[in-house]
């Protein structure tokens, strides 16, 4: 048990909160934008920041519609804030995870009826690997994942307390969800909500179920606004968002290149949220004792989706992130239920998993693996392994004593991180040793070409539009069917036609910056031709 009075939880979750997002701001901009994924909503999201246009998203100018816009508006205003960089891009995120832990918190609240339960519960979120990895690369999904635990607070508190504001709320943040990411924003909170039933009811008792139409009215009319207003625009958006975007990308594997096998999450969700999915599977057996309302709600919330996205075609580990707010929750009840020698074998195997993590982190840079880092960047997993150890030998209970290993070992892995990403770039797979070639060399202001590549981390860390060079790969290929004009063509140059070969030799005489991967192919080493030099730079390189 946490050692805290009652009364006192809601104010050490403040300061725990404070705490974590000064961490997460820590070197945030430290390393550049990572492909493909964070790279393309970094760039989209710049390009609708300098445009202006919150409505067409377009990456290297073509419209891109993947996904809804929300998530692009979010993070364009963290540029408004700080500019278009990797901090700017990155800043909502952290503030999304930060709202998530204190979601966590309150939901824990209502189910439990114990604010210690409900902090151990925003205690565990929060160093769940999985949960800090979706808030350090910008995706949908952590965004998502807070609409969907914000709508699932509202309709808890709809339901206890019977005020008709909640359940207005509740349809909102739908909504919101459903600009997030579409339909699929909706399973998580209709599936707790179900889970919830009717053993969460009011004793005032609701008369308010005429509320639900118009309720539901508003989800409907700001839910579908962006795909209606688009598909008003040109019918192609109908198929394209019923069809292509919702059944494809669930059952063909092979449609948005997110193949995996099946038991992919049963296999991964454990690995990355150890070592509270260790102790939770260690302990099922004490599960059978829960009462039947959390059995019920715990199995829509975990164990259902899990089956979902089981048998999806796409799979992506932060797909199922809400899960692991369920999970947390679980695991809450679990330590507060278990025996003291089961907790006290719990804390043995979690101080131990954290110590051979830390080891690790020590050692890693000292072997001949290719890590760099400063060696003052080393005081972390030593300031780790020091607190493990006061924490193994000290008087605390168990429970404290597991509880703060994991948070000392989260606070100091976030600032390691963050100088390990910005120490080696080999990492992210990003452009910014690239970028920095360019700046160096003052050529930022020449065309950018880039050979037979989507690059979209070059374009956001030089803040301009780069041109790509499509030779006959598979990995330009670029959905054009809402173009209204040519003007797409001034960014993606296709070398098999005649007209924009004639242009990319105007652009070579215009002093430009060619970047290649690797090396050009024979057939096209005359354009070599019109550069007096290069630079390698890892596997790229960039001739001017």
């Amino acid at each position: 048990m946490l050692p805290l009075r009652k009364d006192r939880s809601d104010q050490s979750l403040l300061g725990l909160l404070l705490v974590l997002f000064l961490l997460l701001l820590l070197n945030l901009g430290g390393w550049g934008v990572v492909e493909t994924s964070e790279a393309r909503y970094a760039e989209i999201s710049r390009a609708m920041w300098q445009s202006g246009d919150l409505l067409h998203p377009r990456l290297l100018g073509i419209q891109h519609y993947h996904k809804p816009p929300l998530t692009y508006i979010i993070t364009s205003y963290g540029m408004e804030l700080f500019g278009p960089n990797a901090f700017g891009a990155r800043f909502f995120l952290q503030l999304s995870l930060v709202l998530q832990v204190w979601l966590v918190y309150l939901i824990g609240k209502q189910i439990f009826s114990s604010p210690r339960q409900a902090l151990l519960a925003a205690v565990v979120y929060l160093t769940i690997p999985a949960v800090l990895i979706s808030a350090r690369n910008l995706t949908t999904d952590s965004f998502l994942a807070t609409f969907e635990l914000a709508a699932i607070l509202a309709w808890l508190k709809y339901k206890t307390r019977a005020e008709i504001g909640w359940l207005y709320f509740f349809y909102l943040l739908l909504a919101l969800a459903f600009l997030t990411k579409g339909p699929v924003g909706l399973i998580f909170p209709v599936l707790v909500a179900i889970g919830f039933g009717g053993n969460y009811t009011s004793d005032i008792g609701h008369t308010s179920g005429w509320h639900h139409l118009p309720a539901l009215l508003l989800f409907l009319a700001l839910g579908s606004s962006w795909y209606v207003y688009l598909m008003l625009q040109d019918p192609q958006f109908v198929d394209y968002f019923l069809f292509k975007h919702t059944v494809q990308r669930y059952a063909n594997p092979e449609t948005f290149g997110r193949s995996k096998p099946w038991w992919f999450y049963l296999v991964l969700a454990p690995a990355l949220s150890l070592p509270w999915s260790g102790i939770l599977l260690a302990q099922l057996g004490r599960l059978k004792k829960m009462p039947s309302r959390l059995k019920r709600l715990f199995i829509l919330w975990i164990l259902v989706p899990l089956v979902f996205f089981s048998f999806s075609g796409s799979k992506l580990i932060l797909y199922i992130l809400p899960i692991f707010a369920g999970q947390a929750l679980l695991t809450a009840w679990l330590l507060h239920h278990m025996a003291e020698k089961a907790v006290t074998k719990a804390m043995h195997a979690g101080l131990l998993y954290f110590t051979v993590l830390a080891v690790a982190l020590f050692v890693a840079p000292l072997l001949p693996v290719g890590v760099a880092l400063p060696w003052r960047v080393l005081a972390y997993p030593v300031l780790i392994l020091g607190a493990l150890a006061i924490l193994w030998t000290g008087e605390r209970q168990p429970q404290q004593k597991l509880v703060y290993g994991a948070l000392v070992f989260t606070a100091l892995l976030l600032p390691y991180s963050a100088k390990l990403l910005a120490h080696n770039p080999q990492f992210t797979n990003g452009s910014r040793p690239v970028a920095e070639v360019i700046t160096t060399r003052s050529l930022q202001e020449r065309p950018v070409l880039v050979y037979n590549r989507l690059l979209p981390s070059l374009a956001f860390e030089l803040n301009k539009s780069i041109v790509s060079l499509d030779d006959g790969t598979s990995k330009l290929e670029r959905e054009l069917q809402f173009e209204q004009d040519e003007q797409w063509r001034e960014q993606l140059l296709q070398l098999n036609r005649p007209e924009d070969m004639q242009r990319l030799r105007e652009l070579l005489e215009q002093k430009p910056v060619l970047v290649v991967k690797n090396e050009l192919p024979a057939e096209r080493q005359w354009m070599l031709e019109h550069f007096d030099a290069q630079e390698q730079v890892g596997e790229w390189v960039v001739y001017y």
